[in-house]
């Protein structure tokens, strides 16, 4: 095997400040023009990444939520409870009407036993998707804490209590309410 010595430039341990640094064969390399397309990238991504955000946040489908009001002038009145209201999960479901308001409806939702899934949300919709996605017309009425009463959106409270977990994007679970109240 042959031995081929390289001669090596002296090393400089400084910065350029704008000037051509030599290449191992003594050729200028032409980092100036890399300066200026990489200036360019700069500038088009700084236009760029604010724009698709702002775009992104205008173009996403508003939340629906229930009357967010409380009612704290009437005690509320149990109308009716069950245990085995939902499907997947033993859930003890109290529906309370307020002595103030009689059209409202609240539920207060209480686990009997552990909901496998990261913050779920209550919604509330006329009609099921019929898979693990979440009704477009589906109204939120609030997160699942236990006891907390969560005002239905409609004096005609049929239709369907959705169980969503939104860390999984899926449902967990589901209430008929057809012919509950």
């Amino acid at each position: 095997m042959a031995v081929i010595s390289f001669e090596m430039a002296p090393a400089q341990y400084r910065t350029t400040f704008g000037e051509e640094s030599p290449s191992i064969g003594g050729e200028q390399i032409m980092i100036q023009p890399f300066r200026v397309a990489h200036r360019r990238a700069w500038m088009v991504l700084a236009l760029v990444l604010p724009t698709v955000l702002v775009v992104g946040l205008m173009a996403r489908r508003p939340l629906l939520r229930a009357d967010s009001k409380t009612h704290n002038s009437g005690v509320p009145q149990p109308i009716w409870q069950s245990d085995h209201l939902w499907k997947k999960h033993e859930i003890h479901s109290v529906f309370l009407r307020d002595t103030s308001d009689p059209t409202s409806v609240q539920v207060a939702l209480e686990p009997l036993e552990d909901v496998s899934a990261p913050d779920p949300l209550v919604y509330w919709s006329r009609e099921l998707s019929g898979s693990d996605r979440l009704p477009t017309n589906s109204v939120l009425l609030g997160a699942f804490e236990p006891g907390k009463p969560l005002l239905l959106p409609e004096t005609n409270t049929n239709g369907f209590l959705i169980l969503y977990s939104l860390a999984h994007q899926s449902v967990v679970d589901t209430a008929s309410l057809e012919g509950v109240l």
